[in-house]
């Protein structure tokens, strides 16, 4: 495990030295740093609709609450 991760981290580094700064970096946009912003725009619209939908449906269920305390719990 540890001579792979070894082998690893010298590959990268020549991959690094190998590559000029601009055309490294732009490496790194398309396949680092793209899919990861793609997946965090996903799942933070995911959340934020989710987030919706349960304020809504919480607000349903206290108007209901309130219409059937008003009508059957009379005191």
């Amino acid at each position: 495990m540890n001579t792979i991760n070894t082998d690893l981290m010298n590959e990268f580094y020549l991959l690094q030295t190998s590559r000029s700064n601009g055309k490294y970096l732009e490496l790194l946009d398309d396949h680092v740093y793209s899919p990861i912003q793609k997946a965090n725009t996903y799942m933070s619209a995911l959340v934020s609709k989710r987030g919706d939908m349960l304020i809504q449906m919480e607000s349903r269920v206290n108007r209901t609450l309130r219409r059937l305390k008003k009508r059957y719990l009379k005191f």
